[in-house]
């Protein structure tokens, strides 16, 4: 049976059991909706289990530590110890910090695949992969995205991409074939007239998809937590009916007449069923961020 890695979201791997070891996960949704975060929890989760986690994002290095300290993450002092390696896009291209002018180098791949090897990295966020995948001819696009997966497959690492929402065709054609060679895909869904976040799962390979996701909130020293709402003031719930107990049965009577009408028929109340999603259990001292290595250049994200 093929094992499961955890990404650190108890709710979700609760549900599902992780995602799974060295294949790519990827994780859709509009600036603000929780791809970063969730690329967080999915490092620091990799540092729990001892692994060496790489994470390369258009956010500056240090940013990243303090927003994982904010959520309980400690990721100082493993980028100390050499666990966590942090590369940010714009130390490749200097200036160049926004997704929208990325511009990779030829030998991009190569040099990060250098990096990974060198470092010996169990587990990597590319927070955004946009960069890696956008190509001036858009008929060769099926063939470099399946290359490029199977390419951090073949790594042996875990690893999780992030790509802003599609908001053009072209755009969401591009998702799409990236969906298709992944085992795991899920959208994160930040909408102005909800309450809360969504986590939807898009596809999940060998199980059932969860169709109506996870609503979930962002929740300081938490991070990403299913969503409870806020209780109304001056409601209270009213309590739960107790369940209807059948009448004994009735002891042998002398004669039928002896038993009074309707005596041992079992009556039932009203049943109560509920269907609300059970719920699932389940300041940073400065550090010095590695500079990055020579010759490579930079790319950026959003999240």
């Amino acid at each position: 049976m093929i094992g499961k890695t955890p990404i650190g979201v108890p709710f979700f791997d609760a549900e599902f059991g992780g995602v799974y070891p060295n294949r790519v996960v990827l994780v859709t949704g509009r600036a603000g909706a929780g791809k970063t975060v969730l690329g967080l929890h999915f490092i620091d989760q990799g540092l729990r289990q001892h692994e060496r986690a790489l994470m390369l994002s258009a956010r500056p290095a240090q940013d990243l530590v303090i927003s994982a300290e904010s959520m309980g993450m400690s990721f100082a002092p493993a980028i100390e110890s050499g666990a966590l390696t942090l590369l940010e896009y714009s130390e490749f291209v200097p200036g160049r910090d926004q997704e929208a002018n990325i511009n990779l180098p030829p030998d991009g791949f190569i040099q990060l695949k250098e990096i990974i090897e060198q470092q010996v990295v169990n587990r990597v966020v590319i927070d955004t992969v946009l960069p890696w995948i956008t190509l001036p001819d858009p008929a060769h696009l099926p063939e470099h995205i399946f290359s490029l997966v199977r390419a951090f497959e073949r790594l042996g690492v875990t690893a999780l991409f992030t790509l802003p929402r599609p908001v053009s065709a072209n755009a969401g054609r591009l998702r799409k074939l990236v969906e298709d060679v992944v085992p795991v895909s899920l959208t994160l869904l930040r909408e102005p007239d909800r309450p809360s976040r969504q986590m939807v799962v898009s596809k999940y390979l060998g199980m059932n998809a969860k169709p109506e996701g996870f609503n979930f909130d962002i929740v300081a020293q938490q991070g990403l937590v299913l969503y409870q709402p806020a209780p109304v003031p001056g409601f209270t719930a009213p309590a739960a009916a107790a369940p209807a107990q059948p009448a004994p049965h009735p002891a042998p009577a002398e004669s039928p007449a002896a038993a009074p009408a309707g005596r041992g028929r079992i009556s039932f109340a009203s049943m109560v069923l509920d269907q609300s999603p059970s719920a699932r259990s389940g300041s940073p001292r400065p550090v010095a961020v590695p500079p990055p290595m020579r010759g490579v250049a930079g790319i950026g994200g959003g999240g």
